[in-house]
C-alpha cells in the first residue's frame, strides 16, 4: 500500500535534507539525514515519506529502518507497519516480515485484504503453499480489482496445477485491466497448460501484434502449438522467439521437438538445438529424453542411456524415462535391469503427470 504524499516546503527539516541528498546521490548526506530522522521527533507523516523516498531510490534496507522506527513511535499506524513488512519482504527477510504482520491494526476491508496479501507473500516464500493459497484467496475476495492480488493468486493455482481456477481469476481481472501484459501472459500460460491451446495461441498472437519483442508470448505460443501437435507452427514460433534478444533457452528444446516430430531428416540440427538447450538448462529432463531418442536413432545406445540416467538423476519421478531406459536395457540384453526399470515405470505410470506440461510449467514457477 504505497504512501505517496506531497513533500513539504522548507529547507531545514531532515526530510528536506534527505530529499536533496538523494537527488544528488550524496550517500554521506543521506546517512546524516537518516540519523536526524531517527534521533529526533519526526512526525508520522515525515517518517512515512522518508521511508518511501529511500525505497524509491533502491535503498530498501535504509527504508526498512525508518519504517521500523515509525512503527515503534506510532504503533497504531497501519501504513507504518504495512510498509515495514513490505520492505522486509523485498529484502527477503521473511521472519521479520512475519513479526511485523502479527497483530497489525486493520480497520477497513481493503486494509484486511492488504494484510492477507502480505501474509500470502510470506507463506509462499517460506514454503507454506496451503497457507499462501488461503491468504491470497482472502486478499482477492477482499479486493478483486487489485491486479497483483489476481496475479499472485493465479500463480498459486498454477503451481498446484489448478489451471481452471487460475483462468477464471485471470479472465475476470483482465476485464478490469485489459491492457495488463502480466495478466495476459499468465492467462495464456494457464490456457496452454490446461490444454486450451487455441485460446492460448490467440492471446499470444494478440500480444505479439502489440509488441513484437515480447519473447514470453512467443515461448507460450510455441509450447501450445507443439502440445496441440501443430509442429510446423511450433517450429515457426520457436524460430521467431529465438531471433529475439534474451530468448528463453526452452525455445531450443521446442524447436528440436518440432523438427523431430515433423520427421525432419536433420538429426544434426536437432542435436545442435538440444546440446544448446541442455547446456543452458542442465536439469531439463524432457531435453535429455529427446536427445536420448535422437541418439538411439543414430544407434548410439550408450550415450542414449547416459542421457536417460541424467534425466532420472534430476527427477526420478519421470515414468517415460524409466520406460525408455527399460527398452534400451532390453535391446542391450540386460534383462534384469530392464525388468527393474519397467517396475519403476509401472509404479509411476498411474500417478505421473504429463512430462511436457510439468517441464514447461517449471520454467515459470521454479525461479
Amino acid at each position: 500500500m504505497a504512501v505517496l504524499l506531497t513533500l513539504p516546503a522548507g529547507a531545514d527539516t531532515p526530510l528536506d535534507e534527505l530529499t536533496r541528498a538523494l537527488s544528488t546521490n550524496d550517500r554521506k548526506a543521506v546517512k546524516t539525514a537518516e540519523e536526524r530522522l531517527l534521533g529526533g521527533s519526526a512526525s508520522l507523516d515525515e517518517l512515512l515519506k522518508a521511508g518511501m523516498l529511500l525505497a524509491q531510490h533502491e535503498m530498501l534496507s535504509d527504508g526498512a529502518v525508518i519504517f521500523k522506527k515509525c512503527s515503534e513511535l506510532y504503533p497504531q499506524s497501519f501504513e507504518a507497519k504495512y510498509n515495514l513488512a513490505l520492505a522486509q519482504i523485498g529484502l527477503n527477510d521473511y521472519a521479520s516480515a512475519e513479526r511485523a504482520l502479527q497483530g497489525m491494526p486493520s480497520v477497513s476491508a481493503r486494509e484486511t485484504a492488504a494484510v492477507a496479501y502480505l501474509w500470502g507473500k510470506v507463506f509462499s516464500a517460506s514454503g507454506r503453499p496451503q497457507q499462501a493459497r488461503q491468504s491470497f484467496e482472502k486478499a482477492y475476495r477482499g479486493n478483486p480489482n487489485d491486479e497483483n492480488y489476481a496475479l499472485d493468486l493465479a500463480l498459486v493455482y498454477i503451481q498446484s496445477s489448478a489451471y481452471v481456477l487460475a483462468i477464471n481469476v485471470l479472465r475476470t481481472a483482465r476485464r478490469s485491466h485489459p491492457e495488463s501484459t502480466e495478466l495476459a501472459l499468465e492467462l495464456a500460460l494457464s490456457e496452454a497448460l490446461s490444454g486450451q491451446s487455441d485460446a492460448a495461441i490467440a492471446l499470444c498472437r494478440e500480444m505479439s501484434e502489440r509488441d513484437s519483442s515480447l519473447a514470453t508470448a512467443r515461448l507460450i505460443a510455441a509450447f501450445a502449438q507443439c502440445f496441440a501437435g501443430n509442429y510446423p507452427a511450433c517450429e515457426a514460433e520457436a524460430s521467431a522467439g529465438l531471433s529475439l534478444a534474451h530468448a528463453n533457452p526452452y525455445l531450443y528444446y521446442l524447436h528440436a521437438e518440432a523438427l523431430w516430430n515433423e520427421r525432419a531428416n536433420d538429426n544434426g540440427r536437432i542435436l545442435n538445438d538440444l546440446h544448446t538447450a541442455i547446456g543452458k538448462m542442465p536439469q531439463c529432463g524432457v531435453c535429455l529424453l529427446l536427445r536420448s531418442r535422437v541418439l538411439e536413432a543414430a544407434h548410439n545406445n550408450n550415450a542414449a542411456m547416459a542421457d536417460i540416467r541424467a534425466a532420472l538423476a534430476a527427477d526420478p519421478r519421470q515414468a517415460q524415462a524409466w520406460y525408455l531406459l527399460a527398452m534400451l536395457y532390453r535391446k542391450s540384453g540386460q534383462g534384469a535391469a530392464a525388468a527393474g526399470a519397467l517396475e519403476q515405470y509401472r509404479a509411476l505410470q498411474n500417478a505421473q503427470t504429463n512430462d511436457e506440461i510439468e517441464s514447461f510449467r517449471k520454467q515459470f514457477i521454479d525461479k
